[in-house]
This record gives C-alpha cells, structure tokens and sequence, in this order.
C-alpha cells in the first residue's frame, strides 16, 4: 500500500504588473507562481519557513521545471495551484504542479524537479526517509 502524498494547495489574485502587452500573465511569471507556491506549501504543511530552512542542514535546488501552458490567464482573475511529491528519485523530488482558475479549470501544468542539496558538501544527495515522509499522509 502506498501512502497519499500531502497536496498542498495556494490562491493568487493576477496583478496588472504581472501582465504582458495582449493582457495575459507574462510567461517568466508562471515559474514564479509555482516557485513562491511550494515554498508557502513549505512553510505551511511542514514547517520549513526560510528561517527553518537555513538551520535544517540541507537545502533544496528546482532543478527542473517543465511548464505547459493550457489557457491564456487574465487581470484581476483568482489562480489556485495545488502540488504533490510524486515520488523521489534519489537526490530528486518529482512534484507535479497544477494551476486552476475559479471554474476549476485547468490552465497550466508544472513538473518540478527538486534536488536535495547537502548544505555542508553543497552536493546533491538522496532525500532522507525523515525529510521524504514528511511530504505524504501518515500511514495508519
């Protein structure tokens, strides 16, 4: 039996700075958006605020990100990004990052690729079952 991953979920309203000329969301501002999101998952569902994470004696690098844009996001509309840990692959976290608007419908994808970094060596290394756990539902 597997355990459910913890999905971590985050709103945003579109701001107009963060438009292009034809008033859509610019495109650098995607990975922004689901950046910002797990870390403020981070904090919330494991603790790891940026304090936290400087004392943790690891830190953690996006070493990837594949961002498939569906649909076009306007001014003043409300985002929702939820994540999960799909799985790990050694020193890699696989997160897969979905954007909805208000209708529930889909309108963007991401795949983070998340490397954990041993903060003394500064070199990847596999996740530790403690760190990994923490991102699934408790087993019962």
């Amino acid at each position: 039996m597997t355990s459910r991953p913890v999905v971590y979920e985050t709103t945003h309203r579109i701001a107009f700075s963060e438009l292009d000329p034809f008033q859509h969301v610019s495109t650098g501002n995607y990975a922004r958006y689901f950046t910002d999101h797990r870390m403020e998952g981070l904090a919330k569902y494991a603790g790891w605020d940026l304090p936290t994470l400087g004392t943790l004696g690891f830190m953690t690098w996006i070493r990837r990100m594949e961002i498939d844009f569906i649909r076009p996001v306007n001014a003043d509309q409300e985002i929702t990004i939820t994540s999960f840990v799909r799985e790990f692959r050694g020193p890699d976290a696989m997160i897969e990052c979905t954007m909805t608007d208000a209708a529930g419908t889909t309108v963007a994808t991401c795949l983070m690729v998340v490397a954990h970094v041993d903060a003394r060596t500064r070199r990847a290394t596999d996740w530790p079952a403690e760190h990994a756990a923490l991102f699934f539902e408790p087993e019962d």
